[in-house]
């Protein structure tokens, strides 16, 4: 049927062994991290883990579901992008940047659709 089985590389590629020791060392550098609130509250939070949305679900799951997006540092930030040691703003849609990010984020996806349902790519349509 076309299957063929694979034996894997005898010795593996050096690369692979770099590669798992770089991850050991990263995963060894998780660290509590202080994310800090607006109002000032501190957050324990763990480095290479810790999402804006886990820390909105955790003051309550209201405010997770009604955030739009998160400033870090006020950097704009995804809600499922790990933090750091920072200052955290989690911003709803009444905010004009979230509302900035969610049309944008719209346009992406009217863009996609369009480009399944006529086959055409529809990039030169886009002015933002």
């Amino acid at each position: 049927s076309g299957y063929r089985s694979r034996t894997p590389l005898s010795p593996p590629p050096q690369y692979i062994d770099e590669r798992l020791d770089l991850y050991a060392k990263l995963k060894a550098e998780h660290e509590a991290l202080m994310v800090t609130l607006p109002d000032g509250k501190v957050v324990d939070a763990e480095s290479w883990k810790t999402t804006p949305y886990q820390i909105a679900c955790g003051i309550s799951q209201g405010l997770a579901d009604n955030t739009v997006i998160a400033k870090v540092n006020n950097s704009v930030w995804d809600l499922d992008r790990p933090l750091d040691d920072c200052s955290l703003q989690l911003l709803k849609f009444d905010d004009e940047e979230a509302q900035a990010v969610y049309w944008h984020s719209s346009a992406h996806i009217l863009g996609e659709a369009m480009e399944r349902v006529y086959g055409a790519w529809s990039g030169i349509l886009w002015f933002y």
